[in-house]
């Protein structure tokens, strides 16, 4: 039977804390993109429009309320990811879904340039309804 030094143990379980850091990252931007699914879902109170090229309506967001779902794109395009830098570990999401020029969770979260489109906030939505679970997984004993 081999024995380990201390320098190794001490290694061995720094090197297993850093694993479980990343993975409750994982696992922490998962509950990030199940709350986005959550918040982004169903049809707002503002105006009624009619889908393209349909006979169906919709009912879009009001100024105010999260971005309501006509085709889904938004709320699909959710990805989830975690990035370490150096012993910071960072659990996001992020939706690269573009409106023209422009990024569209930029513009439903501030409003258009020149204020045509009032702003539809959910960013800190998504983030309080995934505070709770992030907290418990982040707070596991190691």
């Amino acid at each position: 039977m081999s024995e380990m030094s201390i320098e190794e143990l001490v290694k061995e379980a720094v090197e297993d804390i850093k694993e479980q850091f990343l993975n409750r990252g994982t696992r922490v931007s998962n509950e990030l993109r199940t709350a986005a699914m959550q918040t982004l879902r169903g049809q707002g109170s503002g105006r009624v429009y009619r889908v393209p090229g349909t006979k169906q309506t919709y009912t879009a967001s009001a100024p105010g309320e999260v971005p309501a779902v006509r085709t889904g794109a938004f709320r699909a395009s959710w990805t989830p990811s975690t990035i370490t830098e150096g012993q910071t570990v960072i659990s996001r999401i992020d939706s690269r879904l573009k409106a023209g020029a422009y990024l569209l969770g930029d513009l439903l979260e501030n409003g258009t340039p020149g204020g045509r489109m009032a702003p539809r906030p959910h960013q800190d939505k998504i983030l309080e309804k995934a505070e709770e679970a992030a907290v418990k997984i982040y707070s596991e004993p190691y």
